[in-house]
């Protein structure tokens, strides 16, 4: 496990972002070798302006949601179709962490995971596969909106490369860039599960997820919610997934249906956040990762909440949202 952060909540980052932070301020002295490497290995496209590129009038905000059993959601990160796509090479990672950073090699092998197929969606790719239902739900395209494809972008337009550098996340510069702005993210809050000092924080007790299940079924049409689960840092044990769009729970409900890219297939719709946890604590490590942290089955991790719409009327579609949002900050 990596080693945790001294000040966390003064420092609200993982320890990957932390080392990016650090591998981004020396990238003046990486050697071309080494750029070399990372780029001849990354076998990314050319940046979005052909095939990859999102063009089409994004729906109306007020338009119904794209239909998630219709669109074959959940998407499974280990779907044999984007499987095996590499998203990072980690020997590449640990040689930036320890030749740039100047980090113990011990430390820099910390960093990132290894797994005996490497580093790729299956294996890491959570974030990427949810992403890829946020907007497939919000602005579906045709060809859909794949973790692939995502990670072609994020390669594409840097926004991680196979050494690590420039690795950050992708929840809120990266939907707005590959959409052209017709994805936004709205609001989020982060808990920091497993921190000293923070509370812990569900379903039914996050302001913000109270607040978009308290709205009408048509204003949240304009709206998806990811939420995160297992511990703030994002090393091993964090998981990210979907409020399902069709969910019909109350906003007490603090097991709610979710698009989970860790559901197995063949399971049935009803897969809720208690059937997620059962899931992915079947990994060892992710399962010690949790019981040192003291997560609960139903426990999240923080909430992002992204909006659809045209430019003139974001304003218009969020307000609903931000107003219930002000209503429920008093009792979180």
């Amino acid at each position: 496990m990596t080693p945790k952060h001294s000040n966390a909540a003064a420092n609200h980052d993982t320890s990957r972002r932390a080392f990016l932070r650090t591998a981004l301020g020396t990238g003046a002295t990486l050697g071309a070798s080494f750029v070399g490497a990372s780029t001849a290995s990354a076998a990314t496209p050319p940046p979005a302006t052909a095939a990859n590129a999102w063009s089409p009038t994004p729906p109306e905000p007020t338009a119904a949601l794209h239909d998630p059993a219709g669109s074959g959601m959940p998407f499974r990160q280990d779907d044999p179709a984007w499987g095996k796509e590499r998203m990072w090479d980690r020997n590449l990672v640990i040689r930036a962490d320890h030749e740039l950073n100047g980090a113990p090699l011990a430390q820099a092998q910390e960093l990132m995971r290894e797994f005996p197929d490497g580093n790729n969606i299956a294996n890491e790719g959570c974030l990427l596969t949810a992403m890829a239902m946020v907007l497939e739900l919000l602005v579906p395209r045709t060809p859909a909106w794949t973790p692939k494809a995502l990670n072609e972008l994020a390669h594409a337009y840097y926004y991680y490369t196979p050494c690590g550098l420039s690795m950050t996340t992708l929840n809120s510069d990266f939907v707005s860039d590959v959409t052209e702005g017709a994805v936004q993210l709205a609001l989020k809050e982060e808990y920091l599960p497993g921190m000293t000092g923070w509370p812990k924080v569900f379903a039914n007790t996050s302001a913000l997820v109270r607040a978009y299940r308290s709205l009408a079924p048509a204003q949240r049409t304009a709206f998806v919610v990811l939420l995160k689960t297992g511990t703030y840092d994002d090393t091993v044990a964090s998981h990210y997934l979907l409020l399902h769009p069709n969910d019909d729970g109350g906003v007490d409900d603090a097991n709610p249906r979710v698009l989970d890219p860790a559901q197995p297939f063949g399971t049935g719709e009803a897969w809720r956040l208690t059937d997620s946890a059962k899931a992915i604590t079947q990994d060892p490590e992710i399962a010690a990762g949790w019981r040192e942290s003291g997560i609960k089955p139903t426990q999240i991790a923080g909430a992002w909440i992204y909006v659809r719409g045209s430019t003139k009327r974001d304003g218009a579609a969020i307000a609903p949202l931000v107003r219930a949002w002000a209503r429920e900050l008093p009792r979180s």
